[in-house]
């Protein structure tokens, strides 16, 4: 950063992020924090991994709500998961980003959090949950968890 009187002015820094990782739930707000991926990779020359985690307490509630077999719910997660993946990491692709995906399977914050560790991550860039009221209170949401426990810098894309 530069300072010149009261004005604070951002000079490039290329570099700075190497290793982005972004988490992604198919939600808008997953592709908003593509979006802004896309800008920092580009900006810092990093590359970005994309992670989808099937989440297994949801998982194990479908089955027990649809009555569907196992293995059925857990595939029809795994190809959504899958496909927003593919096409999430296409879109990075085409704008000349390096990228990679992950599908995984657990609880999604302590999945995220390990892959970040263990990708060697020094940025998360994840989606808001816009959740409200009790599911608040007694879930929590996936960004709020990454926010506390992770050990690089996250970023959070909002609206």
């Amino acid at each position: 950063m530069a300072r010149q009187g009261r004005e604070v002015r951002m000079t490039h820094c290329a570099g700075l992020f190497s290793r982005i990782l972004v988490p992604v739930d198919g939600s808008r707000f997953s592709m908003k924090a593509v979006e802004l991926a896309n800008r920092l990779a580009m900006d810092h020359d990093a590359e970005v991994r994309l992670v989808h985690v099937v989440d297994s307490v949801v998982m194990h509630q479908l089955c027990r709500f649809s009555r569907e077999p196992y293995e059925t719910v857990h595939a029809n997660m795994e190809k959504s998961g899958k496909a927003f993946l593919d096409d999430m990491a296409g879109r990075l692709r085409r704008a000349g980003v390096r990228v990679s995906t992950v599908l995984r399977e657990g609880s999604p914050h302590e999945v995220i959090l390990q892959e970040a560790d263990d990708w060697g991550a020094d940025l998360i860039v994840i989606g808001k949950l816009g959740k409200r009221g009790v599911s608040r209170i007694l879930l929590g949401s996936v960004a709020e968890r990454i926010v506390e426990f992770a050990r690089v810098p996250v970023l959070v894309a909002g609206e």
